[in-house]
């Protein structure tokens, strides 16, 4: 920790207080003389022009040392400063109007003729509350400081209606047109007679312009506004149509869908009264067949009652076929089946995708009315139709036919 070779007082500095602006190619280094005296250096050797005053970081150095609510004074070595961009001007202005520290004075030192007029426009900005003073050197500096702290500072201001004056305020208005956005009345208006007088008449002329250009922005602003509302509402007046529209074709889609279940429960009934009735009919078919094959009928009769009720039955296995809902696999397995064996019939057909969904023999005589002795000569006779021998599984040929 070294000392202010001025005060004598402490000089704190940390390591991260300091950072290189890469595109300036400067440094700006922060350090604390004594408790309450923030100092900034831009270390430079060539001229800047700094974008950014980055104020932020006074506040978060006075929170870090515990700062803010003391009363704070900062000192800023301006040396190699040659320009300032607006930004940096803004953010400057904003210190002076706001912060969230107690800052009291600000001393700018080591100002060079170049922007020295772009600081007198800021420093017009100062108040009495929160002044900001010029200094030649970093002792003056910390002397000015040291002397408002004791209440000894001495700042002389211009006499009314001097050249000085004038020029202050001629600063002042300006600054706060540009910076603040004000277009009162200017503050002061020399004479007539006055070499400056002509100077406060284009700065009064550009006010009014500046005025006029405003109520132009906000008539502007209004005006987009407005067709912003307008087009808002057609927007929302479209949108509550289509919410209508889309809400009538819900209610649509529900009594379609509605009356859709109904007709597929009236089908479902009509189905299962069909199907009853149709095993009933087998049930007949298959008992008089039985009947008859008690009676003592010549070979040819028998024969043609036979042919007759295999007919039947075969038509009533058409019947069920039809019947039975099929998903789509099981209809690509139909077509497959039937197109590469046309002379398979419907029972045989049904029977077959049985096989294939690994129902047992039991099971489909069941579903179907016949014994489980019948369906296995069917199975036998399948297996012969679609040309497999003996060692050949059947349900493994209809399997792998399902899969090509």
């Amino acid at each position: 920790m070294t000392q202010c070779p001025v005060s004598g007082l402490s000089v704190t500095e940390k390591d991260h207080w300091s950072f290189e602006h890469r595109q300036g190619n400067y440094t700006r280094k922060y350090s604390l003389i004594g408790s309450d005296i923030i100092h900034v250096q831009e270390l430079a050797n060539h001229d800047i022009v700094p974008e950014h005053l980055y104020a932020a970081d006074f506040s978060s150095l006075t929170g870090e040392e515990n700062l803010t609510r003391q009363p704070v004074f900062i000192l800023m070595d301006c040396a190699p400063v040659a320009d300032l961009k607006f930004s940096y001007k803004r953010e400057f202005t904003n210190l002076l109007t706001t912060q969230d520290f107690d800052l009291k004075l600000i001393v700018l030192y080591n100002i060079q003729p170049s922007v020295r007029l772009q600081f007198e426009m800021l420093q017009c900005l100062a108040t009495e509350k929160l002044p900001v003073i010029f200094s030649g050197s970093y002792e003056e500096g910390v002397t000015s400081i040291l002397d408002f702290k004791s209440g000894t500072l001495v700042t002389a201001k211009p006499g009314a209606g001097t050249d000085e004056a004038f020029r202050k305020s001629f600063l002042a208005d300006v600054s706060k047109m540009l910076m603040l956005a004000q277009f009162d009345e200017l503050s002061v208006l020399p004479p007539e007679e006055h070499s400056a007088y002509p100077y406060f008449q284009i700065l009064d002329m550009m006010r009014r312009d500046l005025v006029s250009l405003d109520d132009e922005h906000h008539q502007l602003i209004e005006k987009i506004e407005q067709n912003f509302r307008v087009l808002l509402a057609g927007k929302n007046s479209q949108l509550d149509e289509q919410v209508e529209i889309t809400r009538k074709n819900e209610q649509r889609f529900k009594e379609a869908e509605s009356a859709l279940l109904s007709r597929i429960a009236s089908q479902e009934i009509e189905a299962t009264r069909i199907s009853t009735a149709n095993a009933e009919k087998n049930a007949a078919l298959r008992a008089l067949f039985d009947m008859i094959g008690t009676l003592n009928l010549d070979p040819e009769s028998m024969e043609k009652i036979s042919a007759q009720c295999a007919a039947l039955f075969e038509t009533s296995d058409k019947a069920a076929l039809v019947n039975t809902e099929l998903t789509e696999t099981d209809s690509v397995f139909l077509s497959k089946l039937q197109k590469k064996h046309p002379n398979l019939n419907q029972r045989e057909l049904r029977i077959s995708l049985m096989i294939k969904l690994d129902y047992h023999s039991r099971e489909i005589a069941r579903s179907l009315g016949l014994s489980t002795r019948g369906i296995e000569s069917i199975r036998y006779r399948l297996h012969k139709k679609v040309g497999l021998d003996k060692h050949h599984s059947l349900k493994t040929y209809l399997a792998n036919l399902a899969t090509e």
